[in-house]
């Protein structure tokens, strides 16, 4: 997800399709009592991926599972039922894999699978949002669509022919065909609308058509047939008439629609506890909250001393300078990234993997400029071949006027470009999860911590400034402070709305009062804390658990221990919750390096 928000094409070659449907049939079967623990795990966990993905192929696609593009479910009552049931067969399947007396590692795939199943299940049982986002089943389409858009094969490209063009074609074209159906399928389902929910997705469901008619309908013209083109056209016009009727069906009820988001404190620190297996709850992470805030705070005082005394100030002239605007802004923002690419080997921070994949730095559609404003990286989806990520900026209206305001929003000049790229690219979210997805474990590569993740990026933040990367200018080390206290008062914000301790209107005045954005952005970033409880505590947990287990790795690596060596062991355990990390990691420094790296697939 975005760090500056909050703050996401397979080819369906004959073979693997085949391959999948075999697979899926021997996974349907129940595991051998002979299999050990290790292999039933494996089982479990590619029953749980690939069932799910072939009953919802949305997630087929999102994960980049072929054979599934063309396709959609229809969300019911029913379908929700076999759902939950089919997740309670699989506890129950979990429940009978003997696991004491097994390895560290086996009993932690076996609590990982856990936990997942435990979100899952609350999905249906506690959660609802499907009950409760008249807006989801078109959000659904439309981010679905984009991800299909931007995985379109390229003829003669990475072995992709123009048959796998046309087969991409075709599956957006009958997937859009069979979007009315679902989308109306989807909004039965909606029997407690909330207001919130409704009106931020009505601003998403806003662009569609700049989408759907713009770059959408651009490339296949450019790359279909005149009567596939009609097909697609024809369904294109469909999807949008179900998407602008639910969007003007949101607009006309939604302000009699009650507030229905809060999930209450018990659910929220079980949530915390038993799927994100994060060892804090609301009462322990409002403190450490409160510790950086009142840090990112300190720190801007004494940047702004510095400044004073120099008689310098922040911006560009103290940032690096300001970032060239028009067509030159993207190459810069590839040369920022190149450049951090030799900063961290230069500096042993990690060790960049030769087989790393590319990242595309691309201008963000103008349908999601409204609900993404800032810069964020996709990834390459867990199952598909590809290996190129995208980093998506919007270019500010005014590079100098967003510098003049010191907007934390918009990366105007060098070195705030570099913190941003730090987090989301080199060595953040692109390197990090381009390790994870390679470990032979299924377990482990199909976990998505958030506290690792965004922990993992945000840990670097600060570093960064320690290691010399800006020199000893000050714009680039404000906007970490400033940083800093967003991501103090969101945790804050998240427990307190998630409680129902803080309304809206009173999270919205608190966090533009401790962060400096304006109003809107203020409740733009609110509001997005609301709809996803339990996600922005990520960045202030993760850093800190990470920040420790560097402590426990130093003490027990004595003068063996480096930088370097932490940071490349860290990264291959998946995209796993630090609470398991950690003793794994700690149990591995036995092994050199080496040993550890080809046991996570990333030699």
């Amino acid at each position: 997800m975005s760090e500056r928000t909050i703050d996401t094409l397979d080819r369906p070659f004959l073979a693997m399709g085949y391959a999948l449907a075999l697979l899926l049939a021997a996974l349907c079967l129940p595991a051998r009592a002979a299999d050990a623990p290790y292999d039933q795990l494996q089982a479990l966990a590619h029953d749980m991926t690939f069932r799910w993905a072939q009953l919802h192929p949305i997630a087929a696609t999102q994960l980049g599972i072929p054979g599934y593009d063309g396709a959609l479910d229809t969300p019911s009552q029913a379908e929700d039922e076999r759902d939950l049931k089919l997740v309670r067969d699989w506890e129950a399947r979990l429940q009978a894999i003997p696991v004491t007396g097994e390895t560290l590692h086996v009993r932690d795939d076996a609590a990982l699978l856990r936990a997942q199943l435990i979100g899952m299940e609350r999905q249906y049982t506690v959660y609802m949002t499907d009950r409760k986002d008249y807006s989801g089943p078109g959000n659904a389409i439309l981010g679905i669509i984009f991800t299909q858009f931007q995985r379109l094969p390229i003829s003669g490209q990475q072995g992709a022919t123009a048959a796998d063009v046309r087969a991409a074609w075709a599956n957006i074209t009958s997937r859009l065909s069979k979007t009315p159906a679902y989308i109306s399928a989807g909004e039965a389902l909606v029997t407690q609308p909330g207001h919130l929910q409704g009106i931020v997705g009505a601003d998403e469901l806003a662009g569609a058509p700049d989408f759907f008619n713009g770059p959408l309908t651009q490339a296949a013209k450019a790359q279909t047939s005149a009567s596939d083109f009609a097909k697609f056209t024809a369904a294109r016009d469909a999807a949008l008439k179900a998407i602008a009727d639910e969007k003007s069906y949101i607009d006309a009820h939604a302000s009699s629609w009650p507030e229905n988001f809060a999930m209450g404190r018990r659910a929220y620190d079980a949530m915390l506890r038993d799927e994100q297996l994060v060892p804090f709850d609301a009462q322990t992470i409002k403190p450490m909250a409160l510790d950086e805030l009142a840090h990112g705070w300190a720190v801007t005082y004494w940047l702004q001393n510095i400044a004073r005394v120099r008689g310098t100030p922040f911006g560009p002239a103290t940032g690096g300078g300001l970032a060239p605007g028009g067509a030159a802004l993207i190459p810069y923002y590839r040369k920022q990234i190149a450049h951090l690419r030799e900063f961290v080997t230069v500096n042993r921070v990690v060790d960049v993997p030769s087989w790393l994949g590319n990242i595309d730095v691309v201008e963000t559609p103008k349908f999601l400029q409204p609900v993404l404003p800032g810069a964020f990286m996709v990834a390459p989806r867990l199952f598909s071949p590809e290996t190129t990520g995208f980093y998506f900026i919007t270019p500010p209206v005014s590079l100098a006027a967003a510098a003049a305001r010191l907007d934390a929003n918009e990366d105007f000049d060098q070195d705030r470009i570099l913190s941003t790229a730090a987090h989301e690219v080199m060595p953040g979210h692109f390197v990090q999860m381009s390790i994870a997805r390679r470990n032979p474990d299924l377990v482990r590569k199909i976990q998505g911590s958030n506290s690792f993740a965004e922990g993992w990026a945000y840990y670097g933040e600060e570093m960064f400034v320690w290691l010399g990367l800006y020199g000893d200018r000050l714009d680039g080390r404000l906007d970490i402070a400033q940083w800093e206290r967003v991501r103090g008062a969101r945790a804050i914000v998240d427990t307190e709305l998630a409680s129902g301790a803080m309304s809206e209107p009173q999270a919205v005045a608190y966090f533009a009062a401790q962060t400096g954005f304006t109003k809107d952005a203020a409740k733009e970033a609110v509001d997005g804390i609301a709809l996803l409880p339990g996600y922005v505590i990520a960045y202030t947990v993760g850093r800190q658990q990470i920040d420790l287990l560097e402590h426990d790795y130093f003490a027990a690596m004595g003068s063996r221990g480096s930088l370097e060596d932490f940071h490349d062991r860290l990264l291959l355990y998946g995209t796993t919750p630090l609470s398991i990390v950690a003793p794994e990691l700690l149990d591995d420094l036995s092994k050199p390096l080496s040993e550890v790296r080809a046991a996570a697939g990333a030699q």
